[in-house]
């Protein structure tokens, strides 16, 4: 009894996993959108603006598409599939995510799914004048989704008299995936990130100090990218040890902010918000808690 119950739930469970994944046409539409107007590259389109009709009841890989990761540094892959529907078996529509790869597979076995819906039908692609258009039947009713994609490059136009320029949707025109790491080098000697945080933990410490005022390693805060800031520890001369990155002192879980004054008491030499005290860490510094 225990062994057939058990099975009853993996199988449910099964399902459920599967529903997970089934999304309304809207939200598809919306996550292509989203991810796929940032495309700058389209390869492998089975059939352009021809509806897909071979091979019944086999999924096919329809195209891949090179799309820049969060940040714009790197890129990853988008690998959609379809399945013809044949007798009892319904269609389905899959976009899986890859990292890593020159190309798609020709099934969907690897990556992570992005979106797939079962019931799609009569599907058809068409990709022209840098847009996207995906035309198909759901529900005996027809569905219609179009994508601009202004990145993608087309070649090179040559005019007489004129400088070789790329062929774009508009000449310039390029939407970029940026934070705050966009424009960070590996080959950057800087420290830091401009996300970096003392209440993170992410936050380097360019200038340590001890008990006894004298220095321990290398000072290096002349290398910080994003500039650096102190913290009240032993309240030395020379002042305390510092930190690459923006100042946050005084906030929560952040680095007192320095009283500017020689005081007595220990907790009496950072300032934090009015709501908050001052604290000595493991590292004997001030933090805000």
């Amino acid at each position: 009894m225990k062994i057939i119950l058990l099975s009853t739930f993996l199988i449910l469970t099964s399902c459920i996993g599967n529903m997970d994944k089934q999304i309304s046409v809207a939200e598809m539409d919306l996550k292509l959108t989203q991810e796929w107007i940032y495309t700058d590259k389209v390869s492998k389109l089975k059939s352009n603006d021809v509806e897909l009709t071979r091979p019944p009841g086999f999924e096919q890989l329809v195209m891949e598409l090179s799309i820049p990761q969060v940040g714009g540094l790197n890129h990853k892959t988008h690998c959609v599939y379809y399945s013809v529907p044949y007798k009892e078996k319904v269609s389905n529509f899959k976009v899986q995510e890859l990292k890593d790869v020159d190309s798609c597979p020709d099934n969907s076995d690897k990556g992570t799914t992005f979106v797939s819906l079962d019931g799609i039908n009569n599907l058809k692609f068409n990709f022209s004048n840098f847009k996207m258009v995906m035309e198909f039947q759901y529900k005996k009713e027809k569905k219609k989704i179009e994508i601009p994609m202004p990145n993608i490059e087309t070649g090179l136009v040559h005019e007489k008299y004129h400088s070789l320029t790329e062929k774009r949707l508009l000449s310039g025109l390029r939407f970029l995936r940026l934070n705050d790491e966009s424009f960070d080098n590996a080959s950057n000697r800087y420290l830091g990130k401009l996300s970096d945080r003392f209440s993170k933990g992410s936050a380097i410490r360019c200038h340590q100090v001890d008990k006894d005022c004298k220095t321990i390693g290398e000072y290096r805060c002349e290398e910080c990218r994003y500039g650096w800031y102190e913290v009240v520890d032993f309240q030395c001369a020379q002042g305390g040890s510092k930190f690459c990155g923006q100042n946050h002192c005084g906030e929560k879980n952040e680095p007192a902010c320095p009283r500017g004054i020689k005081v007595v008491e220990p907790l009496e030499a950072g300032i934090c918000q009015s709501d908050l005290e001052p604290v000595v860490n493991g590292d004997k510094i001030l933090v805000c808690q």
